[in-house]
């Protein structure tokens, strides 16, 4: 039995994209102003890079925390389809009105909470999830390299209901296995998820992702480094202490595996 192929990259691509560390520059276009209104896009190419790595040309990839749609634009750029779940309507708008001036298809996006909407998904009807996780507790706490507590830009972004990190964890873990009973088994989950220095303590939230998902069917295989070549660099604690400005994002990136 011949072996199935993951996507329709050639060889000299797979290589390419078989590194564990992204540095390739994305450009801020699609209408960035925009979708900066959201505080935590990614850049649709990338989500477009990603998609093509794994999946075919016409399979349905599912976002069910899209915000202002970077997955789904990467979707339409990649020649893929795309469902997306999202509560904030806003976001939603913006998504629609990002395919409209770029002239690129506007995918179904539903504005409804993750977990419920999920619920409702046929088993095994998707090719692939990509999706970015908010982050934990963005906005109450304090900001270690400020003197004064200030609210952050993701204030839409992050969920301040989450009064520990075990909690926001907990949510998260759910609504990943939520969109995992609609995945197809033997492909793949890509979420982003960034870490996180408040409170003088880094916080590995990728590392606490990946075990919240341990013992189920979907299997760690990879953690790609995104380096974001347009962050800019701060110097937080110098001259006393060392604080590190976040230039990366962790992609997590899982396998559905059968089940004995």
């Amino acid at each position: 039995m011949p072996t199935r192929r993951l996507n329709d990259l050639t060889g000299s691509e797979w290589k390419f994209w078989s590194r564990s560390v992204i540095t390739k520059p994305y450009p801020r276009d699609l209408q960035h102003a925009l979708r900066g209104e959201h505080g935590g896009q990614k850049p649709p190419r990338l989500c477009e890079d990603l998609i093509r790595v794994f999946t075919h040309a016409g399979e349905k990839v599912l976002d069910p925390l899209a915000g202002v749609g970077g997955t789904l634009l990467g979707a339409a750029l990649a020649g893929r389809t795309a469902l997306g779940i999202e509560r904030t309507a806003r976001w939603v708008e913006i998504y629609r009105e990002v395919c409209r001036r770029e002239g690129l298809e506007a995918f179904e996006c539903r504005i409804s909470d993750a977990k419920d909407e999920l619920t409702r998904l046929p088993q095994a009807s998707f090719q692939m999830v990509l999706t970015d996780l908010p982050y934990w507790n963005m906005d109450t706490l304090a900001k270690t390299r400020g003197r004064r507590a200030a609210k952050s830009r993701l204030s839409a972004f992050g969920d301040s209901a989450f009064e520990t990190k075990e909690a926001w964890v907990e949510e998260m873990r759910l609504i990943l296995l939520g969109a995992a009973r609609a995945l197809q088994e033997r492909r793949y989950m890509a979420v982003f998820v960034g870490d996180l220095y408040r409170g003088n303590e880094y916080h590995q939230l990728g590392a606490a992702i990946a075990v919240a998902l341990a013992g189920t069917d979907m299997v760690l295989k990879a953690n790609l480094i995104w380096y974001d070549v347009s962050k800019s660099l701060h110097v937080y604690g110098y001259p006393a202490a060392f604080v590190p400005s976040l230039t990366h994002q962790n992609i997590l990136v899982f396998r559905k595996e059968p089940q004995a």
